[in-house]
């Protein structure tokens, strides 16, 4: 078999540029997904009428091309939501992003918070870590708070261990001024990409995997990639080989570089790029729940992390009368009956359940390659071999192609980039 491209992964990158590159007239492709439907991680899954995602996936859609995109693909199934985010630290609640909210912290922690921020004051100099980059943006009162057990919690690994070029547009930073203003009164406006979000009133976020994948002649799932050998250009799917011109590779990057055959520089680098994984415990109830988008843990004695309300993003998420949610944990938190036992304490404690709900079911899904490492060896790695990938007439893309930290648009506007260069 021989195809001018193969792409490997059908996650939104993979889909999205083999809908541009038929939507440009080429259609001597093959798209490649292990899985049995298409989607990657942008998939749902339907439990007793349930509809639950592989954790949060929400579209946040910044461009006008994206946007259009979206709405052409879902044919009105789609709608904007207001985020209602809180962190919920000891016994406070605070509005999302804590470092634009300290009136609603207590006291002593508030003053700390403005007490660091004012000593922070003047401090210049290039920041070498995310630990320094967070002090420098917004002191020690709120990085002991909130940025540091939170960003451990998350990444698995102290803020010092990380680099800052991830952060920029994940990370709300408003002025001095505006943090200092927000001890005495709320914020006038809302900070941070995600202050309003896009998603499916049906299907779930799977459902614009399903749209893009509408009519791809060249989607083949329950097909694995093997092995690559960039100097043939040949690969092994199920055990059949294909030959090529070109590879577009989203699979993860590491992973990617480890079935290379006879490049064993480019799968030493493998070894330099890290995953943090993520395990999800899913949670339905029959009860009728306060909406809220999603919430921010960063207190050790909480399990989680971050707990995000499922069946607040759409209506049909749920079942009237109940309401689901999903818990992020780090992936090195054992899936055990006890962790269960103490997420649901967890949940009674901060008054997200009550002890008269009725928990109808639960269970786990692992994210194994959740999160690109940010870590001192990443950029380089990434770096080199992207570089001699492309020599290879290989090209990387998407969060996990090129091992970055993403959102959905992103990976939609990576496909239309890249069927543009290939054509």
């Amino acid at each position: 078999m021989h195809v001018q491209t193969l792409i490997l992964g059908a996650g939104l990158t993979g889909l999205s540029t083999a809908y541009h590159l038929e939507a440009l007239g080429r259609t001597d492709y093959l798209l490649a997904e292990r899985a049995a439907q298409p989607g990657g991680l942008c998939a749902s899954r339907v439990v007793r009428g349930f509809t639950f995602d592989y954790s949060g996936h929400l579209l946040h859609l910044h461009t006008e091309y994206g946007l259009q995109l979206v709405r052409k693909l879902l044919r009105g199934n789609l709608q904007r939501l207001k985020r209602q985010a809180w962190v919920y630290t000891g016994s406070a609640r605070i509005p999302f992003p804590i470092q634009a909210n300290l009136f609603a912290l207590p006291p002593a922690q508030r003053d700390a918070c403005v007490a660091g921020l004012l000593a922070a004051r003047g401090k210049t100099g290039i920041p070498h870590n995310f630990e320094q980059w967070c002090r420098q943006s917004f002191g020690d009162g709120l990085y002991d708070l909130f940025f540091r057990p939170y960003n451990t919690k998350l990444w698995g690994r102290p803020p010092r261990d990380l680099t800052c070029d991830w952060c920029g547009p994940f990370v709300p930073l408003p002025t001095e001024e505006e943090i200092l203003q927000s001890a005495c009164r709320p914020p006038r406006k809302a900070y941070g990409y995600n202050a309003f979000f896009y998603y499916p009133k049906q299907g779930g976020c799977g459902a614009l995997a399903q749209a893009l994948a509408r009519g791809l002649t060249g989607l083949r799932t329950r097909t694995a990639v093997t092995q690559v050998d960039l100097k043939r250009k040949t690969a092994v799917l199920n055990g059949r080989e294909v030959r090529f011109e070109r590879v577009v590779n989203t699979l993860p990057l590491p992973v990617f570089l480890q079935m290379l055959a006879g490049e064993p520089r480019l799968q030493a680098l493998a070894g330099q790029l890290t995953a943090a994984p993520v395990n999800v415990y899913n949670l339905a109830v029959r009860k009728q729940a306060e909406p809220f988008s999603w919430i921010y843990f960063p207190d050790e004695t909480d399990p989680f992390y971050r707990v995000g309300q499922q069946s607040a993003f759409a209506a049909s998420n749920a079942p009237q009368g109940t309401c689901s949610f999903y818990m992020e944990l780090p992936g090195t938190a054992p899936r055990t009956v006890r962790t269960e036992k103490r997420i649901l304490s967890a949940l009674l404690q901060k008054g997200i359940i009550d002890v008269h709900d009725e928990v109808l079911f639960s269970f786990w899904q692992t994210l194994p390659y959740a999160y690109a490492v940010y870590d001192q060896r990443r950029s380089r790695a990434v770096r080199q071999a992207l570089q001699a990938l492309a020599k290879r007439g290989c090209f990387c893309a998407g969060r996990y192609g090129r091992w970055e930290y993403s959102f959905m648009e992103a990976s939609l506007l990576a496909g239309l980039d890249l069927a543009e260069k290939l054509v």
